[in-house]
């Protein structure tokens, strides 16, 4: 059921702006054997910070697929009734240090007075201070069937502003750590759950090697995705019969294929592309590498589908 709506949600199919395709879809988590869990208890953090890293994270995985349902039925309580138990620990340092530092400050005004018309300005020596950050936590993801263990990182992150007297500092130490606890809890889910994206990829405008008598029409197709994605995309079916193997053309067929969900046909394309493109790294190897993620978050969903019928 899963999958299905997935598949329905996962396109906006005929979606166009300017001459790029707008598209929704749902990738695979880099972890997938992690991502493959139905279930998933967020276990005990040690560490100053460990509580308000297992509630954020506990949030972060709260978040809806595209079927308004969080990807993990999140456990909570003490229990082993969940197939995977998230457990870490964080360490949370801050470090103050004074330092002489050197601002341009008004050394002569006017008249002498405090708010009169500055005269001279000078390099001065000036009383500052130097704050440091660090923040490092440590995951583990274990199965509770075997034990094994599915996902496991350490994720470090580090703070560094500087003020001088008379300033403040741009956030407090409480609100840094509060935000790096923030941006860890998100990117654990990033790394264990399927990400839902709203992307757009230009169509490849090319048209060195195509033939004189098909560079005109080949853009007049180029600007009818604006209008008619679907009629574009026949278009350039059609004129692939007239100058087979053109890259811009299968490239922009791959692109079409992905529009529409059909990732596999998109996948065959973008492998053709990227060969007759060249140059390493190029429009249709970046093709293959997000239609294998979105293949896979399809598989995967279909596999999570096929485990909870069998339950």
């Amino acid at each position: 059921m899963r999958a299905a709506a997935a598949a329905v949600a996962m396109v906006l199919a005929g979606g166009a702006h300017a001459e790029s395709a707008r598209m929704t879809g749902k990738f695979a988590a880099p972890y997938r054997d992690a991502a493959m869990l139905e279930s998933l208890r967020v276990g005990r953090f040690s560490g100053q910070d460990g509580q308000a890293l297992e509630m954020a994270i506990e949030r972060a995985l709260s978040a809806p697929d595209l079927d308004g349902r969080p990807h993990f039925d999140l456990v909570g309580g003490r229990g082993g009734d969940a197939d995977g138990l998230l457990t870490g620990n964080v360490t949370t340092g801050v470090q103050e240090n004074l330092y002489k530092g050197k601002e341009k400050r008004c050394v002569e005004r006017e008249g002498g007075k405090r708010d009169g018309k500055c005269l001279r300005e000078e390099m001065v020596e000036v009383d500052c201070t130097r704050r440091v950050i660090n923040v490092n936590a440590d995951f583990r993801l274990a199965r509770r069937n075997d034990g094994r263990i599915v996902y496991t990182t350490s994720k470090p992150r580090r703070d560094e502003v500087s003020w001088c007297r008379g300033r403040n500092p741009p956030s407090t130490a409480e609100e840094t750590i509060r935000a790096i606890i923030l941006g860890i809890a998100a990117e654990v889910r990033t790394d264990i759950a399927p990400t839902i994206q709203n992307y757009s990829i230009r169509f490849r405008e090319s048209t060195r090697g195509l033939e004189r008598s098909l560079t005109r029409p080949f853009k007049e197709i180029v600007r009818q995705t604006q209008r008619d994605l679907p009629a574009a995309c026949a278009a350039w079916q059609a004129m692939d019969g007239q100058a087979p193997d053109h890259p811009s053309i299968v490239f922009d067929l791959g692109l079409c294929a992905e529009s529409r969900g059909e990732y596999r046909r998109a996948l065959d394309l973008y492998r053709r592309a990227a060969a007759l493109i060249g140059g390493g790294g190029n429009e249709g190897t970046a093709g293959i590498e997000r239609a294998e993620r979105l293949i896979a978050a399809r598989e995967d969903d279909r596999e999570r589908g096929r485990g909870k019928a069998r339950r």
